[in-house]
């Protein structure tokens, strides 16, 4: 077959985390014999042309370089409301896209095309006459949500697309609550993971004292501060433990100022987004990693997921998605959103157990296998395409 990828995320260099499942699906679809090419925005410093792993990517402009701010940060979903400078970019945006779709949809004449995010991505799709499937997620769910006049928008897209596919039963669930006049099933199928490379981070040697560890953006539905809070509790409680919290967005300053509020500034170390390279022994060297979401902001938690691989025991809360991941009491252990007691009892809990530690990080591990490598989640959505493929010639 051939696949044409549209996605408005797609890693901008090497070990970039931004759309690195996409990748892995792309690549692990061209890998298994099927022509696979992607069309992305540009970004400052990204080539216009590229091979990746012997899929041929395509990154349009829209603006001039400087300008090109609407993909990779989640503006589109998150900011293309309430920041004017990223509105006025969406015309020429869409625009761009579809041309560059367009083109590629004639230079490769694709049997298939998979939207990655309803919007902007689906949306394009719809408009190329080509059989798509659409998988959402997160953030484009939650827009329906923020914005419910987006919603007859997605009815349009979702509506023509002939596979719409998330990445949890959450996300399922939502959406069809969400577009409740949706015709097409939704199925739920995993994003691959490079189940190897984050094994490679397992370690015996774990950072002394036991290192808690956040990946992820800082922004307040994320419930940073709520792990401040916890790791606070903890350290006046005697529990020696530390704080590492990597990612970026606006809620950095606030945390810090938390933590020196709490008197556990010494403690707390923030860094910015560090590599997929580096992301492994990250995971390795701590005893914990927290993901503790609010409400329903969380697709799945694949930051979870890559920890378990890489040996680290995992808490999370019942937001969105993570309860796929973490099992309580079987994979990690669950805490209520936004209860820095809770979560902190948690914590201690496996700081002070290293046998529970060892076997719902071991189960845990066990069961992201299954789920998530690469050649098996790219299976799924292969054969997603050649269905796709067969009901177009048949109705045809």
């Amino acid at each position: 077959m051939r696949v044409l990828v549209l996605t408005h995320n797609y890693p901008r260099f090497a070990g970039d985390p931004a759309g690195a499942f996409v990748a892995r699906l792309a690549r692990a679809t061209q890998a298994a014999g099927h022509e696979t090419r992607v069309v992305t925005p540009h970004v400052a410093g990204a080539a216009e042309r590229e091979m990746d792993g012997g899929v041929a990517v395509t990154r349009f402009r829209y603006a001039p370089e400087r300008l090109e701010r609407v993909g990779y940060t989640g503006s589109l979903h998150r900011d293309a409301l309430s920041k004017p400078l990223v509105a006025m970019e969406l015309p020429a945006f869409f625009w761009s896209f579809r041309r560059a779709a367009l083109r590629a949809q004639r230079e490769l004449q694709p049997d298939i095309v998979h939207a990655h995010w309803w919007v902007p991505a689906g949306a394009v799709a719809a408009t190329l006459g080509t059989p798509f499937v659409v998988t959402s997620h997160g953030s484009d769910v939650r827009l329906l949500e923020s914005a419910p006049p987006a919603r007859a928008l997605a009815r349009r897209v979702l509506g023509r697309a002939a596979a719409v596919t998330t990445v949890s039963r959450f996300l399922a669930d939502d959406l069809q609550r969400l577009v409740p006049s949706l015709g097409t099933p939704v199925d739920v199928l995993p994003m691959p993971l490079d189940v190897k490379h984050f094994e490679s981070g397992r370690s015996e040697a774990k950072a002394v004292p036991p290192r808690v560890l956040y990946a992820g953006n800082l922004v307040a539905s994320k419930g940073v501060d709520v792990l401040v809070e916890a790791v606070a509790r903890l350290r006046g409680q005697g529990v020696e433990c530390e704080l590492r919290i990597l990612g970026e967005g606006p809620e950095r300053s606030p945390l810090e100022a938390l933590a020196r509020q709490r008197g556990i500034a010494g403690a707390v170390t923030f860094s910015p987004f560090v590599s997929q390279a580096e992301m492994p022994a990250e995971y390795g060297r701590s005893t914990v990693t927290v993901l503790p979401t609010r409400g329903n902001a969380e697709g799945l938690g694949l930051t979870l997921v890559e920890a378990l691989l890489a040996g680290s025991a995992v808490v999370g809360t019942r937001a969105g998605g993570i309860p796929e991941v973490v099992v309580e009491g079987a994979t990690g252990l669950i805490a209520r959103d936004g209860d820095a007691v809770e979560l902190a009892q948690k914590i201690g809990r496996l700081l002070s157990d290293p046998e529970l530690r060892a076997r719902l990080t071991s189960r845990g591990a066990e069961r992201a296998r299954e789920r998530h490598a690469a050649i098996s989640a790219a299976a799924r959505f292969i054969d997603l395409y050649g269905t796709v493929r067969v009901g177009d010639r048949r109705a045809s």
